[in-house]
């Protein structure tokens, strides 16, 4: 018997060491495709974030089938992706233990850090039987498209945003470009200003030690002609 398991992963932590500042994201197989469904987040943060997923089980003899699923981490560095692990889980272990809910602590599998690791809760939703007359890869095409066209939507919405804010970044450089070059113009007549007080002062310069050089002339000449008065004849003097 088939049934539609869908359940909610809760992702919680991704401890991972790099020696550079970069994102991830998580990749899991929805009704058989893998599909992204995390946004990019930073590496080393606690995080709670929510993701529905949806996948096929069968139950035979009252036992639920093993269902492994495979939760991929994928870093970015804004220009290229690659895997940097995963990790496995079996979802009828939950299933045949009647569980809503299952806490995972798991090492990454295939990972550069040895000692690398996720964590996770694994929410039981709902269990859908799948209708025996009803064709269960169309089934599955119409959920794909489904959740293709919300992430086309999320796309759309966050492309508008995108948009929005470069017109405004675009904006705000008009600004600083407009007030960078009032600030060049203020700036260059400061500095012709400048170089005309200096000239100024200069000439001024040159001019008070040309008085300097005038005034010490002068009282040369006073001393001068005070020696020669002084050393006169006293009736010359009188006369």
């Amino acid at each position: 018997m088939k049934q539609i398991l869908t359940y909610t992963i809760i992702f919680k932590k991704l401890q991972l060491s790099l020696n550079a500042n970069i994102d991830f994201n998580i990749e899991i197989k929805s009704l058989d495709k893998n599909v992204s469904l995390l946004k990019y987040m930073k590496i080393n943060h606690q995080y709670e974030q929510y993701m529905e997923v949806k996948c096929i089980v069968t139950k035979v003899n009252l036992k639920y089938e093993e269902k492994i699923r495979k939760l991929s981490i994928v870093l970015s560095d804004g220009k290229s992706k690659k895997i940097a692990g995963f990790v496995q889980f079996d979802l009828s272990v939950a299933l045949n233990l009647n569980m809503r809910q299952k806490e995972y602590t798991l090492n990454l599998i295939q990972c550069p850090d040895t000692k690398a690791f996720v964590e996770f809760t694994l929410l039981i939703n709902s269990l859908n039987f799948v209708n025996p007359d009803s064709d269960i890869d169309s089934m599955t095409s119409r959920a794909l498209s489904q959740n293709e066209s919300q992430e086309k939507r999320k796309i759309k919405v966050e492309n508008a945003q995108l948009e929005n804010e470069l017109i405004k970044v675009k904006q705000d450089l008009q600004i600083v470009e407009a007030q960078y070059q009032f600030l060049g113009s203020q700036y260059k007549q400061l500095q012709i200003q400048l170089d005309e007080k200096t000239i100024e002062n200069a000439d001024l310069q040159y001019q008070v030690q040309q008085l300097c050089n005038l005034n010490t002339v002068c009282i040369e000449k006073i001393k001068y002609y005070e020696k020669l008065h002084s050393e006169q004849p006293q009736s010359q003097k009188q006369k």
